[in-house]
């Protein structure tokens, strides 16, 4: 199973901004920061998929609200908080949440809401809860496998599978070396491509 990452700031500021919007899916959203944090996980799936799987149907349809890729070739499932995007794969069901820590006074109450009893849990206690429940949601099945790790020092990230042989998970950052790159342009030469993956 593999992770993959972006920091939005640094990306959107390394990128020709409209290039990213090859990338849309037509949906529309309340705000620009939501609609920009949506075309880099669609770029992500897209990108991943073709450059690193090569996969060549990087169609992606929906299933109630849980996106495939239509030849089922693979599956994937994106989350972002605050400033990261990820997108985890892996050849059987998915389900991926990200959340940024932060503190608050209410992480017991929360989780006994939820029917965990947790004696003052910690924030990261209280994130690895949460965004395994949100992982769960995702991946719409039974889990039988789940992967938890802070990255960035500041975030939970939890993935979940329906496969209980899941047992190798890597998350890489992805990085960019350049300036306002074209995406669509990179995305259509991937042989001269630009970007750099980084395995943190």
């Amino acid at each position: 199973m593999d992770i993959f990452y972006i920091n939005k700031s640094e990306f959107l500021k390394s990128i020709n901004r409209e290039s990213l919007e090859y990338f849309s899916d037509g949906r529309e959203y309340s705000s620009e920061e939501k609609y920009f944090e949506h075309l880099c996980g669609l770029f992500l799936v897209n990108f991943i998929a073709k450059s690193v799987y090569e996969i060549d149907n990087i169609e992606i349809e929906r299933v109630g609200k849980k996106p495939f890729l239509k030849g089922r070739e693979l599956f994937f499932s994106i989350s972002h908080s605050k400033d990261i995007i990820a997108v985890v794969f892996n050849n059987s069901n998915v389900g991926l949440d990200i959340e940024f820590i932060q503190n608050r006074p209410n992480f017991e109450a929360i989780m006994e809401r939820f029917g965990k009893k947790v004696d003052n849990p910690t924030p990261e206690d209280f994130y690895k809860f949460w965004t395994f429940y949100e992982a769960e949601y995702k991946l719409d099945t039974e889990v039988k496998s789940v992967f938890s790790s802070k990255i960035e020092n500041d975030y939970m990230l939890t993935c979940v599978s329906d496969d209980p042989l899941v047992s190798t998970f890597v998350v890489k950052k992805m990085v960019l070396d350049g300036e306002n790159i074209n995406l669509q342009n990179e995305f259509e030469v991937l042989d001269k491509c630009q970007f750099i993956l980084s395995v943190e």
